[in-house]
């Protein structure tokens, strides 16, 4: 069975919300390196539910288990949009996406999910217009980084993020226009 068989991903809804928080803390708890990741809150993952972007999630299609999910945000022009730093204008902030917290659970890690999780959302956000994806990773989290690589990101700016966490910022050009 390959991977393509074994998970399901899906949009995710409020109901899900419960078991993602319980995964995000769970797979923070187990990390080593505490600093690689931001756990974000119930009211965080409501918001990209309910405006502010979607959730993907990966489920086991042997047990139904909750395998991985990714959060993506649509920050608009929103302080906090990654763009800003990148001296993106009003049009190109209004086509810009986040991929924000991404979570696997352990049992189910080394089967790709972080990478094929990002595939479904940004063929989700082509098809939707989006043209800059955005996303941070700690520069020692090669995991999450190689991730980004493989799927064409490139690390475009170094910064303090999430309270003084250094972070490199990941961008993709779906346009493929370079400023």
């Amino acid at each position: 069975m390959n991977g393509e068989e074994k998970f399901r991903i899906s949009v995710c809804g409020e109901g899900d919300i419960p078991a993602l928080l319980e995964l995000m803390s769970r797979v923070y708890e187990e990390m080593e390196h505490k600093e690689w990741y931001a756990a974000d809150g119930e009211e965080f993952l409501k918001a990209h539910v309910s405006r502010e972007g979607f959730l993907l999630k990966a489920a086991d299609e042997s047990s139904g288990a909750l395998a991985g999910f990714l959060a993506v945000r649509i920050p608009g022009e929103a302080e906090d949009n990654l763009g800003r730093c990148l001296g993106y204008d009003r049009s190109l902030l209004a086509r810009t996406a986040h991929m924000e917290s991404a979570a696997v659970d352990a049992r189910f890690r080394g089967w790709g999910l972080q990478g094929r999780l990002m595939e479904e959302a940004e063929a989700i956000l082509a098809k939707r217009g989006f043209c800059r994806l955005l996303g941070t990773v700690h520069p020692d989290n090669r995991y999450s980084r190689n991730h980004f690589l493989r799927l064409g990101y490139h690390p475009v700016l170094r910064s303090e993020k999430y309270g003084g966490l250094m972070r490199d910022i990941m961008e993709k050009r779906l346009d493929g226009i370079f400023l």
